[in-house]
């Protein structure tokens, strides 16, 4: 139920008439739309992933392997339950989360418009939920080891996204990453956030958890 939920909120950001007719037929033809739809955008079954392998399937996707974060099975568990996947968070340069949804039920979709059009002179719905500082200071590099301080930036992207995703990397987190580098009116740091088991973590709280994911899924 995790995976169905996570491909089906990402659904709503698709605009063509292409990728509409790629769902639509399969679904009036065959029974099984959640098999389809994990088969066509290449979704896989999470599996535990270390630094090589999170680097590699990451650079698969055309995207940048040096910002790289992961999280410690407590922040796991939260970004699932409060998180669509692919998504992401806005920060100001004063440490100011940007609510960039217009509401709570509202889809990922609104970054498309958001992140190219930052810039340091409009105001933003800054909603005091959380602080750069604060999210931060839960993430640690793919080895599990303490980061260093943020550079400077006017605008923070934190992109929370998983290798085994599939094409939803290229259709969504691509797309933010490329947006904020093409953003030439403020300076933006991208930082993405690998939600992925990972094989630094305690072992007896990584089956934990694949313990539980499994439990969902049946």
């Amino acid at each position: 139920m995790v995976i169905f939920t996570i491909i089906v909120s990402s659904f709503y950001s698709m605009k063509t008439f292409k990728w509409i007719v790629l769902l639509v037929m399969p679904l009036l033809l065959f029974s099984s739309c959640f098999k389809i739809i994990l088969k066509l955008y290449g979704v896989k079954q999470p599996r535990v992933e270390n630094e090589a392998s999170v680097r590699k399937k990451t650079h698969r996707f055309g995207l940048d392997t040096t910002n790289v974060v992961t999280v410690n099975t407590k922040d796991f568990l939260r970004h699932f339950k409060d998180y669509r996947l692919p998504d992401a968070s806005l920060f100001d340069s004063a440490g100011n989360y940007i609510e960039y949804r217009s509401n709570d039920t509202a889809c990922n979709a609104g970054l498309f418009g958001v992140i190219p059009e930052l810039n340091k002179t409009s105001v933003y719905n800054k909603t005091g939920k959380t602080t750069l500082q604060t999210e931060w200071n839960k993430y640690r590099g793919l080895r599990g080891q303490t980061l260093s301080n943020l550079p400077a930036a006017d605008f923070y992207v934190f992109i929370y996204y998983t290798v085994w995703l599939g094409k939803l990397n290229k259709d969504h987190v691509k797309i933010w990453e490329d947006l904020a580098t093409q953003n030439k009116q403020c300076k933006i740091k991208v930082i993405k956030v690998n939600l992925d088991i990972q094989a630094w973590w305690d072992k007896a709280e990584r089956d934990r958890i694949i313990k539980a994911m499994e439990k969902k899924k049946k």
